[in-house]
This record gives structure tokens, C-alpha cells and sequence, in this order.
């Protein structure tokens, strides 16, 4: 994810141009699987890297999910399909963004 932070913003020749980082989720809260656990840390790690203190936002999502009996479908890794979860990380990215861009940059 770093990397890709630091390849885009060169390509478009923009050095700080601000990220936001939504977490994986998985099964939300539930989640136990070491590899999901590992990726939703590393996720939440690359906000911190100094280079990118605030250029860069993290936004956990696991508080989004909802059950698949609340959702068009169980498929867990796609969020069950819930719109709501959906439109609620959509939301809290934005929210992140606006907060990232109200930063002055250093020039």
C-alpha cells in the first residue's frame, strides 16, 4: 500500500496528495483468520509511516458490518452485499478525505 501511495503520487507529480486507507473488514468484528488479521493491521500501519502523517487517513471498518440475515447475501468477504455497510465506509472515507484536505500542505 505504501508503495502505491508513493507511485501514484509521482506519476501525477503530486507529493502529498492525501489517501484514505478504508480497512479491509472481512467479517467484521467476528473476524479470526490470521491473514485477515494481519492485512487489516498492515492496512492501518501504513497511515502511521511518518512520510505520511497527514497526507494519509485510516478508517477501520469493522463497526459497518452487518449480518448476512440483515443482507442480500452471506459472502462474508463481500460485506454479505449490504448496502448499508457499503454506503457507511463510503461515508466514513469521505468524512476522512475532507479532514485531509482542510490540512494545510506544506509547500
Amino acid at each position: 500500500m505504501a508503495n502505491f501511495i508513493r507511485d501514484i503520487r509521482k506519476d501525477l507529480g503530486v507529493k502529498d496528495l492525501p489517501f484514505v486507507i478504508a480497512e479491509t473488514g472481512m467479517s467484521g468484528p467476528e473476524e479470526k483468520h490470521p491473514r485477515a488479521l494481519s492485512l487489516m493491521k498492515a492496512q492501518a500501519a501504513v497511515a502511521e509511516y511518518k512520510e505520511f502523517k497527514g497526507n494519509v487517513a485510516f478508517v477501520g471498518t469493522k463497526e459497518f458490518w452487518r449480518a448476512a440475515d440483515a443482507s442480500p447475501s452471506g459472502q462474508a468477504y463481500h460485506w454479505n452485499t449490504n448496502a448499508e455497510t457499503y454506503y457507511l465506509i463510503g461515508e466514513a472515507m469521505g468524512t476522512a478525505m475532507k479532514k485531509l484536505c482542510a490540512t494545510p500542505r506544506a509547500k
